[in-house]
């Protein structure tokens, strides 16, 4: 398999940006993430009032769902980002969250469908 990726939005609740920069220091799951099987890398985003966590993994992105959002820490991750988000989804079903996936991929010289 190949190296796909994941993204998802949500919107900001006002005035919080700051704030969560400096939290994120301190309540992200480093520890948790890095047990999950095929989970290779989070990348947390935020500007213009809208939050983007970019997953990058290697596998079936359903089992390490799974495996991601049946992780305690991640769990209480996900409670303490209900602060900051307007609307933190609660579905344990990768298919009711609002991610977009990579569809094609331009690496310098030409693009290429992302396949994995």
């Amino acid at each position: 398999m190949a190296t796909r990726t994941i993204i998802f939005h949500s919107r900001l609740k006002e005035g919080i940006e700051q704030k969560l920069i400096q939290d994120l220091k301190t309540i992200f799951p480093s520890d948790a993430l890095r047990g999950i099987d095929g989970l290779d890398k989070v990348t947390i985003c935020q500007g213009h009032g809208m939050f983007s966590a970019v997953v990058e993994y290697d596998g079936d992105f359903e089992k390490i769902y799974y495996s991601y959002i049946s992780n305690p820490a991640v769990q209480a991750f996900h409670s303490q980002l209900a602060n900051y988000l307007e609307d933190i989804p609660t579905s344990t079903k990768p298919a009711d969250l609002p991610l977009v996936g990579d569809v094609i991929q331009w690496e310098g010289k030409r693009v290429q469908e992302a396949v994995g």
